[in-house]
């Protein structure tokens, strides 16, 4: 079997693969029941005894207390906006996983993407840094050896006698 068929074959392969993944996903995505919405409310909170889990996870007094409250306020037909609202009033920003970009969490936005925006100009500074490129640049009698030594290998993957 030739490269190009071998290639071709993996291809039609991975391709295949990706679809038949693609449906399953899409198959389990459309028979998944609705989301209860108090539970995905419970997530987005954090527990103020655990600082470090949602409501949902916790199971102390506190984050028990304020899942029950989360449960009340979705029957009583409050709006997700109203209900987050309601416990950002009383515990403050810190109770949302998911700060809003405004003020002292600005910063929790920002940094990250500083970071990286500096990491890329250090790596960018890095590469234009160095002389003559990636490597030493080749004489003209080394490129002209490596030109000989392709020209070999190309006769002899073609099937053709080797060339002195």
């Amino acid at each position: 079997m030739s490269d190009r068929r071998r290639t071709a074959s993996v291809a039609i392969v991975i391709a295949v693969l990706g679809l038949l993944a693609v449906t399953v996903v899409a198959l389990a995505t459309s028979t998944r029941p609705a989301p209860d919405r108090a539970q995905e409310l419970a997530e987005r909170l954090r527990c103020p005894v655990c600082k470090s889990v949602s409501i949902a996870e916790s199971q102390s007094d506190t984050a028990v207390a304020m899942r029950g409250v989360v449960a009340e306020q979705v029957a009583a037909g409050r709006s997700d906006p109203e209900i987050v609202d309601y416990f950002r009033a009383r515990y403050g920003d810190w109770v949302l996983f998911d700060p809003p970009a405004a003020g002292v969490t600005l910063a929790l936005w920002l940094i990250p993407l500083a970071v990286a925006v500096l990491g890329a100009g250090a790596v960018l500074a890095r590469m234009r840094a160095r002389p003559g490129g990636p490597g030493p640049a080749l004489s003209p009698r080394d490129r002209d050896r490596v030109d000989a030594a392709v020209a070999r290998a190309r006769t002899a993957t073609t099937g053709e006698d080797d060339q002195p």
